[in-house]
């Protein structure tokens, strides 16, 4: 289930995303970029990850940053997760770290924003209702938001373009639009986003592709689906959807999803 935010942190926060699952075995889950950083609440059963040396369970409360490769994880027990999609920009409006510093990090929620975030995971984790658990979140990344940086207008405008080309744009459009030069883009994008614009791009065409799949009918041909979504070469983008997904089109399009980019394999 997703659930918008409030109006007023809109800029920050994407949208809320609620993950569930009753099944007490274990199931093998994979999760990729969609493009945007987060915070997640466990309410149940942690998810477990693969770390360098062994699998360790997720703490009950972290943010993460930007994907840049797909993760396996492995459920153990019963799902309840909340899931705060942010901004692309919006983990750096909250910490002041530089995104690229966050690429595929995992931290807990009182080792990034100290003390405060104690008190928001006893909030979130102990409140009855979805409402008032996003109220308390509301209320933190508000009082966050007080003298933090935000991106300029270059970079801004950059994501608008994207998102409203849904990713069928080059990053000499870009440039063609923006007072930036190719340097400059760059480094915005890797201090507020995490990743470069080329590499962001892919990943909005990508998502937006697989929105096409979902919202056809399942006898709809992928490469209708990959046509309507820029994509006109499928050889590209059964290479791109592997290297990043781990599967092909054809595999995705009959998984189990618990998210646009969550899904059990």
């Amino acid at each position: 289930m997703q659930i918008p935010p409030s109006s007023h942190l809109a800029h920050i926060i994407k949208h809320y995303l609620i993950l569930e699952s009753n099944c007490n075995e274990p199931i093998n889950y994979r999760l990729f970029s969609d493009g945007n950083p987060g915070m997640v609440f466990y309410f149940k059963t942690p998810l477990m990850q693969q770390g360098a040396d062994q699998a360790y369970a997720h703490p009950n409360s972290f943010v993460y940053g930007q994907l840049t490769q797909y993760k396996d994880l492995v459920s153990t027990g019963k799902l309840d997760i909340l899931v705060v999609v942010f901004q692309p920009y919006g983990l750096y409006a909250l910490s002041g770290v530089a995104s690229v510093e966050l690429n595929d990090s995992l931290i807990k929620l009182n080792e990034l924003f100290k003390s405060n975030a104690e008190d928001l995971e006893d909030r979130v984790l102990n409140e009855s209702g979805i409402p008032n658990k996003i109220e308390h979140i509301e209320n933190f990344v508000f009082k966050k938001l007080a003298g933090s940086s935000y991106p300029d207008n270059a970079l801004t405008g950059a994501l608008k373009l994207i998102d409203n080309s849904k990713g069928n744009i080059s990053v000499a459009q870009l440039l063609h639009v923006l007072p930036i030069t190719e340097k400059q883009l760059e480094r915005r994008f890797n201090q507020f986003v995490g990743i470069g614009p080329k590499r962001f791009t892919a990943i909005v065409k990508l998502q937006y592709f697989l929105k096409n799949l979902q919202r056809h009918s399942q006898d709809v041909k992928i490469a209708d689906a990959a046509y309507e979504s820029g994509y006109y070469d499928q050889a590209h983008l059964n290479n791109y959807f592997k290297k990043n997904i781990g599967i092909t089109p054809s595999a995705y399009k009959i998984n189990n999803l618990l998210a646009i980019n969550f899904m059990q394999v």
